[in-house]
């Protein structure tokens, strides 16, 4: 959070500068904004090493390029996460280029409501990080019955939280895009937009959360295939279906994308719940022996 604070305060300037130019330079235009981010990305990236290094979990550089068992579990939890993060970012860009299909006002409506969403997404990933935490914690001294409870736990705050959240959505929906554009017509649409993606915010919360218990839990997979699925068979297909098919436009959309959330949010509570009961089932049965 320090870091994020910190880089953010070089980055508006910086972008300012590099921007729009200072003096008699005229700045480098999105060039410019290309390299702001750049710069601050390289300067987060140095300070959150030297916080790193002053904690107990201080390693050196070589130990990040050694070959031991660590580092091979490592790599095995880390890689179907970067997989997950891939897919996601594909289907964007082709449900991106369907949007534009549909016309670019819509797409520019779009991007408006997903910027105002944006919002909604912090108290999420903040109690993400949360269960990633308090669930490995759990799951690893063999805590089980805990590691379940506090998944479920995060999870229920973050459904009252971005419940809120979607009913402030839904009544100011119009408020909200005014603060982007003056135009009716887009007003319109970005209310249509929120409005629906307020429905979607208790799933919503669910699967961000849930992503983060079930990685505690060392699975990095399950939240790699819902996305899989849900982006490329449920998103997309439903954006062309209903968005350009049916000519439902920016409801379209939106409908698809809520699909998609709550098709996750049910595969992933399943996952987490499934994987906490087979170990608690298991601690039961040995309860039951030692008693015995």
């Amino acid at each position: 959070m320090k870091v994020a604070w910190i880089i953010n305060i070089i980055h508006i300037p910086l972008n300012y500068v590099l921007i729009f130019g200072m003096g008699e330079w005229n700045g480098w235009g999105v060039e410019g904004a290309a390299w702001s981010t750049l710069l601050v990305r390289a300067v987060g990236t140095w300070l959150l090493w030297r916080y790193l290094k002053k904690s107990v979990l201080a390693i050196s550089l070589g130990t990040l390029f050694s070959w031991d068992k660590n580092t091979k579990e490592m790599i095995y939890l880390a890689i179907p996460a970067a997989v997950e993060r891939m897919i996601m970012r594909l289907g964007q860009v082709v449900y991106f280029g369907l949007i534009v299909v549909i016309g670019t006002k819509t797409f520019a409506a779009h991007t408006i409501a997903g910027n105002i969403e944006m919002f909604s997404y912090m108290p999420g990933y903040g109690l993400a990080l949360a269960a990633t935490t308090l669930v490995g914690h759990s799951w690893g001294a063999g805590n089980w019955r805990e590691a379940y409870r506090y998944g479920i736990l995060t999870a229920a705050i973050g459904v009252v939280f971005m419940s809120f959240i979607g009913l402030a959505m839904f009544i100011w929906a119009p408020w909200y895009a005014s603060w982007f554009t003056k135009d009716p017509e887009a007003i319109e649409m970005v209310a249509i937009a929120l409005r629906i993606d307020a429905f979607a915010q208790p799933a919503l919360a669910i699967g961000l959360i849930l992503t983060g218990a079930l990685q505690g839990l060392g699975d990095t997979k399950s939240p790699m295939y819902s996305t899989a699925i849900g982006m490329w068979a449920v998103r997309i297909v439903g954006i062309y279906f209903l968005g350009i098919y049916l000519e439902m436009g920016i409801a379209g959309i939106w409908l698809a994308i809520a699909a998609d959330i709550a098709l996750r949010a049910v595969y992933l509570f399943f996952r987490f719940k499934s994987q906490a009961m087979q170990k608690i089932k298991l601690e039961q049965d040995r309860d039951e022996n030692i008693f015995n």
